[in-house]
């Protein structure tokens, strides 16, 4: 038995017969182990060689992401339609499917690698003063590559939605449509009755293990925050060890969920590796006809007889619409874009606003440190076993939503927490790199505390009031389009108030018995911005705020969901485009406002009852809308 090509022997000499077979077949047994992470076994086959120009398909869906991939099972279920998703990216990866390698996907094919536009009030301590926006160029969209957090939301959320005149989208409505979806893997640890149990995507709990955990939630107890044992829509106060989209130690992205369960359906196709460049469009009757799709060197057009559905994210979503001729009349003309529709997309760009500036260090106790060569120990088990670190995201899976002045029983910050082992460089290099820091902030992160255990607070505005808009770089569908992310420009600057709220609850936090016994002290982070403001003070955190105030990931709101008459909505309470007939918009870009927590569950809401109106409407034979 010989060694795998690209092991290397070291001592070929030093195991020989039966000890040397065995030893042999271990290594052999590991290597196997990895083969079902990142296997495109799991999804169905890609259909892109089989796509011929002008092939027609019930339903053409754009984009095989948290939305899309939940929208084609549900409209699968008819056996009589056949569906098509186009997906710009190929299959996801094993560094993808490993949960605590959540970071080494980031700038990787899997990852579009957008950028946000430089601005005075956000992102000055990054790279050329642009924040990085990650999004998932890849089967199951950006659930393959996020933090696979899954949090509903409260009531209020899908409440307020209603109220600007979206009627279907309140909260009692769209209860159902979670627990539906949902396959939650440890009922007993939870209400029995809040999830749902028969659906697609996996929802599992884990615990971290480390000392710190148990000590942040008895430190918020003693702040009056408790600890929760589930997401509840109405009472949303405390800390909370969130339900993950992690089933057996693998991520469950939304494709592997919604569509590889069902990959043997006849009346699903998807093709993967197909970048759609326009939406055509009869511009006699204002109909969506197809879309024009590039598959490696061909271009093909393929047709829609039932609907147009787009379902590429915040930015792509847009993006493909204003370069088919929808949206902002005066802005795609300036372009050379022949106006179909004069709609307000790529306007309301939102986001959770992020400060990644609250740097600690704390006493060894606080977290299980590991002996030599642990990283090793890790992959170890991981590949042979799916336990471990690589099994989780650590700490991150606890959240703290607190309301930092005490005028409500609803958070206004979310805190997410991560640790940083001195036994364990590949976080904090990983870090560094996908978020782009500037040199000088990143030399302070990887000198200030070396050899000690130091962690990181991540203070969140939920319901921020900032709001950003998209537009086209250029009509080149290939172009990334500018993202004027508008982070921290609300004209009463509560944002970035309640970020600086945020630190000071922290302070008070440390404070508590239960983490001061592990003696937490801030890290000050340097760069020239800052220089001469005294560490902890207003002035500093104000100025840091300003540096190192970034995306939390959860871009939404561009292709907004309102009443006819609201001159903001680009399309109305069913996700129909005003004005266009037979194309629709499923995915985030249709929130009104922004959910209060991690947005991949509302995404995947959205694109359950996507399918079941659409599946109602066209149960009736008919030709019109």
């Amino acid at each position: 038995m010989e060694p795998s090509p690209g092991i290397i022997d070291y001592c070929p000499e030093n195991v020989q017969g039966a000890a040397g077979h065995l030893f042999l077949t271990v290594i052999n047994a590991l290597m196997a182990a990895k083969c079902p992470l990142g296997s495109p076994q799991l999804y169905p086959e890609d259909y892109a060689p089989k796509l011929t120009d002008n092939q027609e398909f019930d339903f053409v869906i754009v984009g095989g992401g948290s939305s899309g991939s939940v929208l084609a099972n549900r409209l699968t279920e008819n056996e009589q339609w056949k569906v098509l998703v186009l997906e710009a990216g190929g299959y996801p990866s094993a560094t993808s499917d490993t949960p605590g390698l959540l970071f080494s996907v980031q700038g990787t094919h899997e990852d579009y690698g957008y950028e946000t536009e430089p601005a005075p009030t956000s992102c000055l301590g990054y790279r050329n003063r642009k924040c990085l926006m990650p999004r998932g160029k890849v089967l199951g969209g950006s659930s393959s590559i996020n933090a696979m957090i899954y949090l509903r939301g409260s009531k209020r959320d899908y409440d307020r939605w209603a109220e600007l005149g979206n009627p279907g989208w309140d909260w009692a409505s769209v209860e159902p449509h979670f627990k539906a979806m949902e396959l939650i893997q440890n009922p007993l640890s939870v209400n029995g009755t809040l999830y749902g149990t028969t659906g697609y995507q996996t929802v599992s709990f884990y615990d971290s293990g480390e000392p710190i955990t148990e000590a942040i939630k008895r430190a918020g107890e003693e702040l009056g925050y408790p600890t929760l044992q589930e997401e509840h829509p109405q009472k949303r106060l405390g800390y909370l060890q969130t339900p993950m989209t992690i089933e057996s130690g693998v991520r469950m992205n939304a494709a592997k969920a919604f569509l590889g369960k069902v990959k043997d359906r006849k009346n699903l196709f998807v093709s993967v590796n197909s970048f759609v460049t326009k939406i055509l469009v009869d511009k006699n009757t204002k109909t969506a006809t197809g879309v024009e799709v590039r598959i490696g060197n061909k271009t093909l057009s393929v047709l829609a007889r039932k609907e147009v559905i787009v379902s590429g994210g915040a930015i792509n979503s847009p993006q493909l619409l204003m370069v088919s001729g929808i949206g902002p009349k005066t802005h795609l003309e300036s372009l050379g874009i022949e106006a179909v529709t004069d709609l307000p997309v790529g306007e309301n760009f939102n986001d959770h606003v992020m400060f990644q500036g609250l740097y600690y260090k704390i006493d060894s106790g606080a977290v299980n440190l590991a002996p030599p060569f642990a990283l090793l120990d890790e992959f170890y088990a991981y590949f042979t076993r799916r336990i471990g670190g690589l099994a989780g995201i650590s700490i991150t899976n606890l959240n703290g939503f607190v309301n930092t002045r005490n005028d409500s029983e609803h958070p206004n910050i979310q805190l997410l927490h991560a640790v940083l082992k001195p036994q364990e460089p590949y976080l904090i290099g990983e870090m560094v790199r996908s978020f782009a820091f500037d040199e000088e902030i990143a030399k302070s992160m990887f000198e200030t505390a070396v050899g000690e255990v130091r962690g990181i607070v991540f203070p969140i505005v939920v319901n921020p009031k900032s709001r950003g808009r998209i537009l086209l770089r250029s009509k080149d569908p290939t172009d990334k389009p500018l993202i004027h992310n508008g982070y921290l420009t609300d004209e009463k600057g509560e944002d970035a108030e309640q970020l600086l709220e945020a630190i000071r609850y922290m302070e008070r936090l440390f404070q508590t018995e239960a983490l001061s016994k592990y003696n937490p002290q801030f890290l000050e982070l340097k760069t020239s911005g800052c220089a001469g403001l005294k560490f902890r003070s207003e002035e500093y955190w104000r100025c840091m705020i300003k540096h190192l105030s970034n995306s939390m990931y959860h871009p939404v709101g561009t292709c907004k969901m309102g009443p006819a008459g609201d001159g903001t909505a680009v399309v109305d309470p069913t996700l129909k485009v005003y004005g266009v007939r037979r194309l629709r918009v499923v995915d985030a870009s249709v929130m009104p406002e922004i959910v209060s927590v991690n947005t991949n569950a509302a995404a995947l809401m959205i694109g359950y009852k996507a399918g079941e109106m659409i599946s109602k409407e066209w149960k009736v034979q008919h030709d019109e809308f």
